[in-house]
């Protein structure tokens, strides 16, 4: 914690003051404040002063408010902000003007409304910008998570992360909100849904991690939703009474499982080891994270919520700071990321994403090891090994699964398409192009 217990001449070290800055006395704080009021041209006056503590008021019209009182944890005396939430109605103001189209919502406390007072509930934010990016190039996939603020602006951060062609995090939308709740959560997804247009939901699958209150949320607002849970959260808690390593291995090798068989076998194996670990991971619904009944109408075949994780991770630091500079922060970073990668994606070499490409040309290698034979009744009966895999190139699907689930032709399907004397890779869903990504 900072210790304010000489000036310095320099006054840079008094552009900005900080809640946990404390000050030895109330002369210091005098000293320090008077400099501050200085170096930034605001006319600070001393609006109440005793033996104890002081309060700071701007000039007519401004809501910053000072207050310093002794720190009833030690002998120094503490900085405490109105400023930040006084301000952030106008703060908001600036976005929509700047943003045109963009969500900016904000709620204030009725009770405190009644009271003849304002005080700040929680906040919404979804830029025009992300909304374009969403309803025209990505897939229909968001990932739900909220964290902890850590600094002196207490509460909860809701996020809503879309994935772009590289299986990057794409920031759709985010909240301040006191809590994670059921209300909260609800509330958050009625934006959501309005700035995304998401309807019903029934063309969209969400991943969370099963947080309190967001599963009956996404029911009742968006109650044709596909939901997955993330099988990282699955095996935290499965895992606390079921810990061999071959367990473990096990789950996941379920959980990757593309079709009923293969999810079957690894369900037995489970069960070889421990039939009460079989039978306890059911109570989790295998349509939420097995890969063998999920949905396959937003391309996407991710069973955990890592890429909405890493967010929170990406913008830890400003998680600990007063609520406009962390606001602030977060929109600066999410502009200059999608600046780099429009910059990045300008050299790709190729018409689709390299990471989808590094996937297609691994399906390639597979295509090898397989044999085709033609039937007219169901497309195309492909070998791989022990196993076969029935190819129907009209509806795009194959009995394993993969293409359907990826949009990535699978090796199944790529062999059936040479077979025919058809070009694979054009056979690639478009989110995953050049073009798209450009575009998002």
């Amino acid at each position: 914690m900072l210790k304010c217990k000489e000036v310095n001449a320099d006054l840079n070290h008094y552009k900005e003051l900080h809640p946990s800055v404390t000050f030895k006395d109330l002369n210091d704080a005098r000293k320090i404040v008077n400099l501050y009021s200085l170096e930034n041209s605001k006319p600070i006056a001393v609006e109440k002063s005793d033996r104890t503590r002081l309060r700071y008021n701007c000039m007519i019209g401004c809501p910053f408010v000072l207050l310093i009182s002794q720190d009833g944890k030690g002998p120094d005396f503490k900085g405490s902000f109105l400023d930040d939430f006084n301000r952030i109605e106008a703060y908001a103001n600036e976005l929509r003007l700047s943003n045109l189209s963009s969500d900016i919502v904000i709620n204030l406390s009725k009770d405190a409304l009644e009271q003849g007072k304002r005080k700040f509930l929680r906040m919404y934010i979804c830029f025009n910008a992300l909304k374009l990016g969403w309803k025209e190039d990505l897939r229909p996939f968001i990932g739900l998570d909220g964290s902890f603020l850590k600094g002196q602006c207490k509460g909860q951060l809701l996020v809503a992360m879309a994935q772009d062609a590289q299986n990057c995090f794409y920031p759709l939308a985010w909240a301040i909100v006191d809590k994670e709740t059921t209300r909260t959560w609800i509330w958050f997804l009625q934006l959501l849904n309005n700035s995304l247009n998401l309807k019903d939901g029934e063309t969209v699958t969400f991943m969370s991690d099963m947080q309190k209150g967001l599963i009956e949320a996404v029911k009742n607002v968006l109650s044709m939703s596909h939901h997955r849970y993330c099988v990282r959260h699955i095996e935290a808690n499965w895992m606390k009474r079921f810990r061999s390593g071959e367990m473990k291995k096990l789950l996941w090798w379920a959980a990757w499982s593309n079709y009923e068989e293969d999810f079957k076998d690894q369900l037995s194996a489970l069960g070889a080891l421990s039939k009460n670990a079989a039978k306890d991971l059911l109570r989790y619904l295998p349509q939420t994270w097995c890969r063998a009944y999920l949905d396959t109408i937003c391309k996407n075949q991710m069973v955990d919520n890592n890429f909405t994780e890493l967010f929170n991770s990406w913008i830890l630091e400003a998680r600990g700071k007063p609520i406009l500079k962390m606001l602030e922060d977060i929109r600066s970073k999410i502009m200059n990321m999608l600046r780099e990668k429009e910059e990045d994606a300008s050299k790709w070499t190729t018409d689709y994403s390299p990471n989808c490409m590094k996937l297609f040309t691994a399906y390639m290698r597979i295509t090898q090891l397989c044999s085709v034979d033609f039937n007219g009744d169901l497309g195309y009966e492909v070998f791989e090994g022990e196993d076969r895999h029935t190819v129907n190139l009209v509806e795009k699907n194959c009995t394993c699964r993969s293409w359907q689930l990826t949009g990535i032709p699978c090796p199944h399907a790529i062999k059936a398409m040479l077979y025919q004397k058809i070009e694979p890779k054009n056979e690639i869903n478009w989110w995953y192009s050049k073009k798209a990504y450009l575009m998002t």
